[in-house]
């Protein structure tokens, strides 16, 4: 009984203490840590703890939030490549936490939203960007919560309710059993809180990294793939992927809130009301894909989504034909120079009013 009183004691020790002994730099290096973030999405919470301790250690203001997919991530290039990065050369430029992830969905960008405001952390400056692909009507997939559906469950229930049918129709399959529910209070609810369960992949990712330094073998870089401009690549077999060639499709958009996009499109506009916030439609390789945007579909998609995007009260950028094809890496991601023009041109948009 007297050995199990020591281990509670230094559990709550840990808990209460682990966070302060670490700092921003062990969880997040300009962007998340994608490969590690995937396996646990409860590494989010880290990074966000961290984030809210810089802030009040530096008194910060007047930070920048991002929030995107790929794009704004920076993929594939390193993270010392992506738009924060280049964005924070420019004078007077504030902090900027980029916590953009591949894959992500607008679903997943109001979850982020709901999660920052759990830590206390302001989206007064928000950044986030939408791609055409993203209101292609869902045939099932992608889902419009890609990442962050269980924790929509518990951080907005109306809304979870409201796309329920479309997240089952991607393949979500929320608890149902006793043993589910079981497994889904633990893990989403008890354990996240747990300081030890939170930061167990960054104390192993430090380890392993001393551990190299130690045998003298290189750090593992932190880049998705080629970011070699396109044209020097095979595509080959790409341009007949099914899945590019739904990304591209030319069928109507539905701008109303029967779609799921708009919809949470619409709960971020509330969720912002008063704050300044940039929308960026970031662009397309028209040469590359010249045989699908030259489509009077796209064309009137396109014309349609500016159209609606004009109207909303927030800030909108429109980056469609604005950086060189030529600094394209694929269809829609950058070399590292296409992302230093990006970050040029969203710096002249933040600063436009």
């Amino acid at each position: 009984m007297k050995s199990l009183k020591y281990v509670i004691v230094f559990l709550l020790i840990i808990q209460f203490f682990l966070p302060s002994q670490l700092s921003l730099a062990d969880v997040y290096h300009n962007r998340i840590d994608y490969e590690r973030v995937k396996s646990n999405l409860h590494d989010l919470d880290a990074v966000m703890q961290q984030i809210q301790k810089e802030i009040k250690r530096k008194k910060l203001q007047d930070y920048i939030i991002i929030l995107g997919d790929s794009v704004l991530f920076g993929s594939p290039g390193n993270s010392d490549q992506s738009v924060n990065v280049f964005m924070q050369e420019q004078p007077g430029a504030p902090a900027i936490f980029n916590l953009s992830m591949p894959a992500m969905q607008l679903g997943d960008y109001y979850v982020m939203m709901l999660k920052l405001k759990k830590f206390g952390i302001s989206t007064d400056n928000l950044i986030l960007n939408i791609r055409y692909a993203m209101f292609i009507e869902r045939d099932p997939f992608p889902s419009p919560v890609f990442w962050l559906a269980d924790e929509l469950r518990g951080l907005d229930r109306e809304a979870y309710d409201r796309v329920l049918t479309p997240l089952k129709n991607a393949g979500f399959k929320p608890p149902s059993t006793p043993f589910q529910w079981y497994k889904y209070f633990l893990h989403h609810v008890v354990l996240p809180k747990v300081g030890l369960f939170r930061y167990k992949d960054n104390i192993k990712l430090d380890y392993y990294h001393d551990y190299l330094k130690l045998t003298g073998k290189p750090i593992p870089g932190d880049a998705l793939g080629d970011s070699r401009p396109w044209f020097e690549k095979d595509f080959a077999d790409f341009m007949h992927d099914p899945q590019l060639l739904q990304s591209f499709s030319d069928k109507p958009f539905d701008l109303t809130e029967n779609s799921p996009d708009i919809y949470f499109l619409n709960k971020m506009t509330a969720f912002q009301e008063g704050k300044k916030t940039l929308v960026l439609l970031t662009g397309t390789n028209h040469e590359m894909m010249k045989e699908h945007v030259n489509k009077p579909g796209y064309i009137a998609n396109m014309q349609a989504l500016n159209a609606y995007m004009a109207k909303q009260p927030f800030q909108y950028a429109d980056l469609e034909g604005r950086i060189p094809d030529s600094l394209f890496t694929d269809h829609t991601h950058l070399t590292p120079e296409g992302y230093h023009r990006m970050a040029d041109l969203i710096w002249q948009e933040w600063n436009r009013r």
